[in-house]
C-alpha cells in the first residue's frame, strides 16, 4: 500500500525550529519562528489570559463539544473586535463567522469554500511574493490555481505598490487576492491607508475578489488601526473572506483559536453560507478546540478587554525599542539597515544573503530563515549587541 509513498516538500520552517529547539549553545538566539517572545526569549504569557483562564476555571464549563461553528458569543466578540461594533453589515446580518482550527485553518476553510464557488470560474489565485509559506500550498491542494506577482521591494523595503495595482487591474474578473491586512509576513511591510484607500478603488474597478488574512492584528498599530482595510471593503461592499488568528495578539498559539468571517450581500445568501461552512467544517474536523475560544471570549469581554488593549500596547512598545536598539547597533555595520525601522509588527527582511544567513546559524547560533527575516521579539537586552556584532561579522566575509 505504501511502497510508493515519497518524501514531502522540505518545510524550511520546520527544519529551521527543529535545528534551534536541539541547539544547546548557551549564545543560541532564535528569531526563526512567529511567535511573540518575552526578553527571556521564552513564550511569553499575557496577564489578561492568565485572568482569563483562572476566571474559565471557576466557571469549569467542563469538555463537552462545542457548536460545529463555534460559540455563538466569542464568534459575535470576534466579528466586533475585527469588523468594529457599528459595523453595519454586521449588524445587518451579512456577516458569516465560524470558527476554525486558527488563522491557517481559515485561509484552508476560506480557499476550500472557494473552491467549491460556482462564483470564482477563473479558480486563480494571486500572490504577492515574498509570502507566507503556506498560501501556495493550501490553494492548490484543493484545486486554486496559484498566480504570483512581485508584492515587496527588497531595494526600497516598501510594498512595491505599482506592480500590485498593474497586477489587479489585468487579473480575469473573479480573481482572488490574498492580502494580509497588517503586519506582512515576513517583510513587514504594509501598505499605508491612502494605499489600501487606492487598492480597494482599483479591485472594485477590476472586479475581484479579496481574501483578507489578518493573524497580527494589535501588534502593528491599535487592533482599529490594523483592521483599516477589512472595514475600508467591508464598508465599500466587497463580498470578501477574512480570516483572524488569537495566535499572536493574545498568546493562544497550540490551542489554535481562529475565525473565518465571510461578508456576503446580504443576510439571506449570509445564511446558505454558514450551511455551507457548516457542512465543510463537520466533514472534516467536526468542530473546533473550546479551551482557546473560551479564554478569548472571556479576554474580549467588558472586564478585561481593556487590559487585553493595554498589553498589546506594551508589546507594541517593546518591539519598537527592540528595533531601534538593533538598528543603533549595526550603524557601524556595511549595509543599509533603514528596513529594521520602516517595517513593523514581529517581522523585519533584513538585507542578508542565503549564505550570510546559512553562517549566522552554524557559526553564531542565530536562527533565522534564508531569507533574512527576524522575529523582532527574539532580541532582548542581553542578546541585541551579540546578534548585531554577529551580523557585522558575516557581512564583511
Amino acid at each position: 500500500m505504501f511502497e510508493n509513498v515519497q518524501q514531502g516538500p522540505v518545510d524550511p520552517m520546520f527544519v529551521l525550529k527543529r535545528d534551534a529547539d536541539s541547539d544547546a549553545s548557551p549564545d543560541k538566539v532564535d528569531l526563526g519562528v512567529g511567535i511573540y517572545r518575552n526578553t527571556e526569549g521564552k513564550y511569553h504569557e499575557m496577564g489578561v489570559l492568565r485572568e482569563a483562564k483562572r476566571i474559565l476555571e471557576q466557571n469549569n464549563p467542563g469538555h463537552d463539544y462545542e457548536s460545529t461553528t463555534g460559540k455563538p458569543a466569542f464568534l459575535k466578540d470576534a466579528a466586533a473586535v475585527m469588523f468594529g461594533e457599528e459595523c453595519e453589515a454586521l449588524n445587518d446580518g451579512r456577516i458569516t463567522s465560524v470558527q476554525t482550527i486558527s488563522g491557517t485553518g481559515a485561509n484552508h476553510l476560506a480557499a476550500l469554500f472557494l473552491a467549491r464557488c460556482a462564483g470564482s470560474k477563473q479558480n486563480t489565485v494571486y500572490v504577492g511574493t515574498p509570502t507566507w509559506g503556506n498560501y501556495e500550498p493550501l490553494c492548490s491542494l484543493v484545486g486554486l490555481q496559484v498566480v504570483k506577482y512581485r508584492y515587496y521591494d527588497p531595494e526600497t523595503a516598501t510594498v512595491d505598490f505599482t506592480t500590485l495595482l498593474n497586477t489587479v487591474s489585468s487579473a480575469p474578473p473573479n480573481s482572488i487576492f490574498i492580502l494580509q491586512g497588517c503586519c506582512h509576513n515576513p517583510t513587514g511591510a504594509d501598505l499605508t491607508p491612502s494605499q489600501w484607500d487606492a487598492l480597494a478603488e482599483a479591485m472594485k474597478k477590476a472586479n475581484v475578489f479579496p481574501f483578507l488574512d489578518i493573524a497580527y492584528q494589535g501588534l502593528g498599530g491599535s487592533m482599529d488601526e490594523d483592521a483599516y482595510p477589512i472595514r475600508l471593503f467591508t464598508e465599500m461592499g466587497f463580498e470578501m473572506v477574512v480570516c483572524q488568528s488569537f495566535s499572536k495578539n493574545l498568546g493562544l498559539y497550540g490551542e489554535r483559536c481562529g475565525v473565518l468571517h465571510v461578508v456576503n450581500s446580504n443576510a439571506a445568501i449570509a445564511s446558505r453560507v454558514y450551511d455551507q461552512l457548516r457542512c465543510l467544517i463537520r466533514w472534516e474536523f467536526s468542530s473546533s478546540p473550546a479551551y482557546g475560544s473560551r479564554l478569548a471570549s472571556i479576554a474580549m469581554g467588558p472586564d478585561l478587554k481593556g487590559q487585553w488593549s493595554d498589553e498589546l500596547v506594551a508589546m507594541r512598545s517593546r518591539l519598537l525599542d527592540n528595533r531601534q536598539k538593533l538598528y543603533q547597533a549595526l550603524q557601524n555595520t556595511p549595509g543599509n539597515w533603514d528596513v529594521i525601522l520602516t517595517t513593523k509588527g514581529l517581522f523585519a527582511c533584513l538585507p542578508l544573503n542565503p549564505l550570510q544567513c546559512q553562517q549566522l546559524r552554524t557559526t553564531h547560533h542565530i536562527y533565522l530563515p534564508d531569507n533574512g527575516r527576524i522575529n523582532v521579539s527574539g532580541l532582548n537586552p542581553t542578546n541585541v549587541n551579540q546578534v548585531a556584532a554577529a551580523i557585522d561579522s558575516v557581512t564583511r566575509i
